[in-house]
């Protein structure tokens, strides 16, 4: 796509592009949104914990946290697996509604 056809008015807030048009008709032109809006880029989020201070302890323990939210997941997955496998196994009156035949 050629960006020759971009306008260089930007939102001050947001930076979006924007593009003169006439709205309804009218003879005087409005500013109206050329692009979608999208989410600031991440070096801009991530800007603001640049220079924030790391605490070992912190930091031991949120990562222990996450690994047990991750044990504790897998384990549940495993036995959901165990589970529909028992199932298949065991055949159409596993719970209890007898199996017609047509």
């Amino acid at each position: 796509m050629c960006k020759d056809d971009r306008s260089a008015v930007r939102c001050p807030t947001c930076h979006t592009s924007l593009v003169l048009a006439a709205i309804g008709g009218g003879p005087s032109p409005v500013l109206a949104l050329r692009d979608p809006p999208s989410p600031p880029p991440v070096h801009e989020v991530l800007a603001q914990y640049a220079g924030r201070a790391v605490d070992p302890a912190t930091a031991r323990s949120g990562a222990a946290q996450v690994r047990a939210s991750l044990t504790a997941a897998r384990a549940a997955a495993a036995q959901r697996r165990a589970r529909q496998a028992e199932a298949r196994r065991a055949g159409p009156d596993v719970r209890g509604v007898p199996h017609r035949a047509a």
